[in-house]
């Protein structure tokens, strides 16, 4: 099996399409595509599916590109270097995160990264949405929650704690909150995960409550949970580094601020691990380190 087959077929994979693959390599289409179906050939094994509109691999071709994806890209930048060119400081990374982390922790990380490094360029998709890593040609995913992708190498870096936000105005008339007890007779704003339609989880020095709430509403995005809860709907459950600045400004109030949600745990993963690639490895370490100072900063409040 001929190196150049492999290497024509991981493009094609890494960004679904023959002409996209073409294109970057700077050959003909023909020729693409003739070297992934004489890769078949060989093989005695289908790699792709292909329709008019779109191209998917199969169980075999997932499994191949997986095995292929590191060993290529480890050639490439080896290339790189023997042309003068530093693979340290070259490529394009694409990232996925959730909305929140995306606009408040990783777009200013990638900018420093990117002003210390001015070969390396990056694309970004903030989505709250399971993007499969391989299929969809992403190299890095901060995600929060439990990891389902055991074969990726996964980071765990922490947890972002919850914290208790309402405003002035809501607050304003209504019963005093001397305990997670009295939430039971606001207005919660909740994100919408069974674990905290019902109840909340805090805990203090005190101890740790099941708080009972009465969710009024429900989303799937902690902004629009603290937006929401700067419009006077009710107290929201949120990441206090998203509530920070409307803290200071006086728009919200930190409720209850002894007590504390454990949070949902959060985590860098890649199909690859960082040692394939110079730039993956930068920006992994970046990432992770920005991401451990966030939540070492909020731990400290």
């Amino acid at each position: 099996m001929e190196l150049d087959l492999t290497r024509i077929f991981v493009k094609v994979a890494q960004n679904g399409s023959f002409s996209k693959a073409a294109n970057l390599m700077k050959i003909p289409k023909s020729t693409v595509s003739k070297s992934v179906k004489r890769l078949e050939t060989e093989t005695g094994t289908k790699l792709l599916v292909r329709t008019t509109r779109s191209l998917t691999l199969t169980a075999a071709g997932r499994a191949f590109y997986d095995t292929c994806l590191g060993p290529v890209l480890t050639l490439e930048d080896a290339r790189k270097s023997l042309s003068g060119k530093d693979s340290i400081l070259t490529g394009l990374i694409r990232i996925t995160a959730p909305e929140d982390l995306g606009s408040h922790i990783i777009a200013p990380a990638i900018a420093e990264l990117t002003a210390r490094n001015k070969g390396l360029s990056f694309e970004l998709e903030y989505t709250d949405k399971i993007i499969d890593l391989v299929k969809d040609g992403f190299d890095l995913a901060v995600r929060i929650g439990k990891i389902n992708e055991s074969s990726f190498r996964i980071k765990r870096i922490g947890e972002f704690g919850l914290g208790l936000v309402a405003s002035p105005r809501y607050l304003k008339g209504r019963d005093r909150i001397r305990g997670p007890r009295d939430l039971i007779e606001h207005d919660a704003l909740s994100l919408n995960d069974h674990r905290f339609l019902t109840k909340w989880p805090l805990k203090s020095a005190k101890g740790f409550e099941q708080a009972r709430v009465n969710a009024r509403i429900s989303t799937n995005q902690m902004t629009s949970l603290l937006k929401m809860a700067i419009g006077n709907g009710g107290i929201a459950l949120v990441p206090l580094y998203l509530a920070e600045n409307e803290i200071k400004q006086g728009r919200l109030v930190h409720v209850l601020p002894e007590w504390r949600s454990p949070g949902l745990p959060v985590s860098v993963i890649s199909p690859l691990s960082s040692s394939t690639s110079a730039r993956l490895k930068i920006t992994h370490d970046h990432l992770v380190e920005s991401l451990k100072t966030a939540i070492d900063k909020e731990s400290a409040k």
